[in-house]
C-alpha cells in the first residue's frame, strides 16, 4: 500500500494520469478519423470492396450502408474505450490490464501489416497510433500505476467489508 492511500487520500500517480490522457488522445484521434471519413464520404464509399468487387460501381447504396455500419461500430468502440479510460482513472486494475492489452494488440496489428503487407509506418499511416500505444503501455505498466490500482482495489474491498 502506498502512503497516500493509507492516509485516506486518493492521489493518482502521474503515470496513471498520463496514461488516461493518452487514452483520451487515442479516442480523439479515432473521432477525428470518423469525421474525416464523413467529410469525404463519396471518396471513401468508392473504396468499399465486397467479394473482390467494388460496391460503389454496382450498388452505391449498399456501399454507403457498409461504411456507415463500420463507422458506427468504430464509434461504439471509441465510446467503450473512453469508459475504459475512466475505469483506469478510478483505479480499476482489470481496466488497466485490458487497456494495456488493447495497446499491445494495436501495436502487433501494425507490425503484422508492416511485415505481411509491406505497409509503411509513416505519419500518414500508423506512426502516431503506434507511438500513442507504446506510451500508453509504458505509462500503465509502471510500478506506480500497478501499486495505485492494487491499493484502490484494497480500499474498495475495505469499504465493502465495513
Amino acid at each position: 500500500m502506498t502512503g497516500a492511500v493509507a492516509l485516506g487520500r486518493d492521489k493518482r500517480p502521474p503515470s496513471v494520469i498520463g496514461g488516461v490522457l493518452l487514452m483520451g488522445v487515442r479516442a480523439l484521434t479515432g473521432g477525428f478519423a470518423i469525421l474525416t471519413v464523413i467529410a469525404s464520404w463519396d471518396s471513401f464509399v468508392g473504396t468499399i470492396v465486397l467479394n473482390g468487387e467494388k460496391l460503389a460501381g454496382s450498388d452505391p447504396q449498399t456501399a454507403g450502408a457498409v461504411l456507415g455500419w463500420l463507422l458506427a461500430a468504430y464509434g461504439l468502440y471509441l465510446v467503450l474505450y473512453l469508459s475504459l479510460a475512466a475505469s483506469v482513472f478510478t483505479g480499476h486494475n482489470r481496466a488497466r490490464v485490458v487497456a494495456m492489452s488493447f495497446a499491445s494488440v494495436s501495436i502487433l496489428l501494425s507490425f503484422a501489416d508492416y511485415a505481411l503487407n509491406g505497409a509503411q509506418i509513416t505519419l500518414r499511416t500508423s506512426l502516431v497510433s503506434v507511438t500513442i500505444d507504446i506510451l500508453i503501455l509504458l505509462a500503465l505498466s509502471s510500478t506506480q500505476a500497478r501499486h495505485y490500482a492494487r491499493a484502490a482495489r484494497a480500499a474498495r474491498a475495505e469499504r465493502v467489508s465495513r
